[in-house]
């Protein structure tokens, strides 16, 4: 009984992605709201679209988005990936929430090369994860805009992220000292 259901999510889901990626262009933002146990989103992660569809090769192959992705001890890198194996069950979306705080982009040649460029100087260049000052929605505003941002609005982190400056800085804290026990050798993590 369990499997013809699980068939027919996998099949939605499959669907939707496929009808959702005719919605994207080369540089668009793609934002996977990740969900815990509710219908609340959490949090994004966030990715550039760059899919073979659009036509421009920055060597993704058959891969649809570029994003930071993370490995052992908080280390991120840059790769391309299939949208479809990062939604998971994410609901997806396309998020180029700066185009309306004035950074509109023209989807023109320059536009095209500036992107290139900045996929290209990021492929493949490792750098530790930090929650609010090297991650994926600041990667991909990085890539799509030339400005990190981190918002992560329309989401429960947006909260913490507009809360008390107090409150940013005790996170901050936080994170940096967990990165810090990850890089220290003597931790043995």
């Amino acid at each position: 009984m369990k499997n013809p259901i699980l068939v027919t999510l996998v099949l939605l889901l499959g669907i939707t992605l496929t009808t959702s990626n005719k919605d994207f262009h080369f540089g668009d933002i793609v934002a996977f709201e990740r969900t815990c146990g509710g219908d609340k989103t959490v949090y994004k992660h966030y990715a550039i679209y760059v899919g073979p569809s659009t036509g421009i090769d920055v060597g993704q192959g058959d891969n649809d988005i570029f994003h930071l992705t993370g490995k052992k001890c908080m280390v991120s890198v840059p790769k391309f990936d299939k949208l479809e194996d990062v939604a998971k069950a994410s609901k997806v979306l396309k998020d180029n929430y700066l185009d309306d705080n004035g950074y509109k982009i023209q989807y023109d040649k320059d536009f095209e090369a500036r992107t290139k460029k900045r996929i290209g100087d990021t492929f493949g260049q490792w750098s530790i994860y930090r929650p609010f000052n090297n991650n994926c929605e600041q990667f991909a505003t990085q890539i799509r805009y030339g400005v990190p941002s981190l918002q992560q609005h329309d989401t429960m982190a947006e909260s913490v992220l507009k809360g008390k400056e107090s409150a940013t800085k005790v996170l901050a804290t936080v994170a940096k000292h967990a990165t810090m026990e990850t890089e220290c050798p003597f931790t043995g993590g």
